[in-house]
């Protein structure tokens, strides 16, 4: 009889903590995942779509629900979060919305364009590519934000439900900390509803002090970026991998007559260090080898200006609304934005080694290279 008492109160016990940790996962919900089930951005109230939270799978949930409002997507990763969607449907009339991942990743990519081609009626796709993604093929091992959701990956959506429920509660604790901490001081910036990055946060900081606010955010390690840069060439591992997931989404879209559009994004110079090398290049003319590409990355006087920049790996939208207009050849600056075919190819990466290495000598001779200032022309308005 005691032993029946005993296990009746265990069970009881166990249900117990059982329940209340799937009642804080769900209902302190740190990851977003339950308030973002339905993707309906009306439906948030002051609950923001940022790279704190599991957007990737609200933005999976809104390209299932809402699908029938859009004819492109924008793929890629952080940089992408500055396409917003009404600039890039100029160029041809599309309604966009921008699919944009924190940790971008070729894998990742793959999986997206695959889900979309099978899913939806996709018409076009814009892929944005950085540099950045050499360095990695996946980004799941970095937390739980960054898995792909199992609507796109093709997992249980049953067990990624399960998995969220019972979550680590020490989480949703620390969550709730922070939100009794942030109580009646936090300052919200409304999402933009086409899943672009709102960047009115960053306009704002930079405008109180322009010059404080790049030496901080932007040039605040620029010295140990240029030695790495001139001096120690980067080496990563992942070309190979990137490159096969490259032709998989160009395979898919000829098959499915998807158009796709690759932008190469802009990046500061102090961003370089962690790619550029001869290896990089080579990948860059594989790259193009499988398709033609909008390159607006190297040393061109937008990128090597940090006023351009609100942080070392990210631009603002003028930058954006810059490579827009270049594309549909409204507006243009020398330098700034090639479109890139097999033909021209070889030319194009040559030029980029030339001032690479013209760089490289100024950095020799000097310590530094020069940048450019906030009221010069190459700071785009």
């Amino acid at each position: 009889m005691k032993y029946k008492k005993w296990a009746v109160g265990f069970l009881v016990f166990v249900l117990a903590v059982f329940g209340f940790i799937c009642g804080m996962n769900y209902f302190v919900d740190p990851f977003g995942y339950f308030a973002f089930r339905g993707g309906d951005y009306d439906a948030l109230g002051t609950i923001e779509v940022n790279d704190n939270s599991y957007s990737r799978f609200f933005k999976a949930e809104h390209v299932k629900n809402y699908q029938d409002q859009y004819d492109g997507y924008i793929i890629g990763g952080s940089k992408a979060g500055t396409y917003l969607a009404e600039k890039m449907s100029e160029i041809d009339g599309y309604r966009y919305y921008n699919m944009f991942s924190t940790v971008g990743n070729f894998n990742e990519y793959y999986l997206n364009t695959k889900y979309l081609v099978e899913n939806t009626n996709v018409k076009k796709i814009v892929l944005n590519i950085s540099g950045g993604e050499v360095r990695r093929f996946e980004a799941e091992h970095v937390g739980d934000l960054y898995k792909v959701p199992a609507l796109i990956s093709g997992k249980s959506q049953a067990m990624e439900f399960i998995d969220f429920m019972l979550k680590d509660v020490t989480v949703s604790l620390d969550e709730l900390k922070e939100k009794w901490k942030e109580k009646g001081t936090q300052t919200f910036y409304p999402e933009i509803g086409d899943g672009a990055r709102n960047l009115e946060k960053y306009y704002l900081r930079r405008d109180e002090n322009p010059q404080k606010f790049t030496e901080k955010f932007v040039t605040n390690k620029i010295d140990k970026h240029l030695k790495t840069l001139f001096t120690k060439p980067s080496e990563r591992p992942y070309y190979e991998e990137n490159l096969n997931a490259f032709k998989m989404i160009k395979e898919v879209c000829d098959e499915n007559n998807v158009e796709l559009m690759v932008i190469i994004a802009p990046s500061f110079i102090g961003e370089m260090s962690e790619h550029e090398s001869e290896d990089y290049w080579q990948f860059l003319y594989d790259i193009i080898s499988v398709s033609e590409v909008w390159d607006f990355s190297g040393y061109n006087d937008i990128d090597l200006n940090p006023y351009n920049f609100y942080n070392e790996g990210h631009f603002f939208y003028e930058v954006y609304d810059l490579m827009v207009d270049t594309i549909k050849g409204t507006r243009s600056y020398e330098g700034f934005g090639t479109y890139v075919t097999k033909r021209n190819a070889y030319e194009h990466i040559e030029e980029r080694k030339n001032d690479y290495y013209k760089l490289k000598k100024e950095y020799e001779e000097t310590g530094t290279v020069k940048l450019g200032g906030f009221d010069d022309a190459s700071r785009i308005r």
